[in-house]
């Protein structure tokens, strides 16, 4: 009996280790894939070392650009004042422009005498295309 008890407890410590051993395992093994997604994690927060000479091209890409943007504001700025003083060039028509217009014409000479101007004497001038 004595010899019975001591094979089966024998037995059973040797499971309950072997158990313990697996189960210890597993848990080192989700720690470990847990230390690494943390790791990756941080990774995101890392970023860029700053060093002397990194500074110093980001400040220089960095003025250039505020001095587009100024340069880009200031003239929309003018040409905003431009359209606000409404400072239009004098648009001359070409010969076929003011023919088509009916802007010139023939004119009878005996409606000048007459005292009749010109731009009544437009309202008879009939124009065909």
């Amino acid at each position: 009996m004595a010899m019975v008890f001591t094979l089966v407890s024998t037995l059973k410590d040797g499971a309950e280790l072997l158990i313990t051993e697996r189960q210890r395992a597993i848990q080192a093994q989700k720690e470990f894939e847990a230390a690494k997604a943390e790791e990756e994690e941080n990774r995101k927060f890392a970023g860029t070392t700053v060093t002397r000479e990194r500074f110093l091209e980001w400040r220089e890409r960095f003025r250039r650009e505020m001095e587009e943007a100024e340069r880009r504001r200031v003239e929309e700025w003018e040409a905003e004042e431009k359209r606000k003083r409404g400072v239009k060039e004098e648009v001359r028509l070409t010969g076929k422009q003011l023919w088509e217009r009916g802007l010139v014409g023939k004119v009878d000479e005996g409606d000048e005498e007459e005292g009749v101007d010109g731009l009544e004497g437009m309202e008879r001038l009939k124009v065909e295309a």
